[in-house]
């Protein structure tokens, strides 16, 4: 049985979602901006869609991902392989399952 209510839980989902100002993707040792197109809330996941379209041009390497919040804190960070053609866009699709788990 669940300890926190639904209704706090949906609540704290939107807080976070609200919180995320913006992802970036790191090739070599810059860090890239991505534009935020999408923000939703889908079940108990926040959903966050953004376009990396200025990595350079030429074939790049995607070296780390991660999440800014509205303070300037990196939130969350993940070191990546992600292999990019010149003739190739970005698009991340992140998923953050914000939920109580019995342990």
């Amino acid at each position: 049985m669940a300890f926190w209510k639904p209704e706090f839980v949906q609540k704290r989902r939107i807080e976070w979602m609200k919180a995320i100002h913006k992802v970036q993707v790191k090739v070599g040792s810059t860090y890239y901006d991505g534009v935020i197109q999408k923000r939703e809330i889908d079940g108990d996941t926040i959903v966050i869609h953004a376009v990396f379209s200025s990595l350079g041009s030429g074939t790049v390497t995607i070296t780390a991902v991660r999440v800014i919040d509205v303070d300037g804190i990196v939130a969350a960070e993940q070191l990546e392989n992600i292999q990019k053609a010149g003739s190739q866009g970005v698009i991340f699709r992140f998923e953050f399952p914000i939920r109580e788990e019995e342990v």
